[in-house]
């Protein structure tokens, strides 16, 4: 899996609240290069989005 589609599995999982605990939990598994894949504005609206709409569940 790559490090960005693990990163929306974490976002709609819901176990993650923000985009900084998305970036910890990529680092965790050991994921590369987390930082620079998770730089994009436009990706960060996309997690977020994520994130509340799982919350909102």
């Amino acid at each position: 899996m790559t490090t960005l589609e693990r990163a929306f599995e974490l976002a709609d999982a819901g176990s993650c609240r923000t985009v900084s605990d998305i970036r910890r939990q990529l680092t965790k598994e050991r994921h590369d290069q987390v930082d620079a894949h998770l730089a994009s504005g436009a990706l960060k609206k996309q997690l977020l989005a994520r994130i509340a709409a799982a919350a909102a569940r």
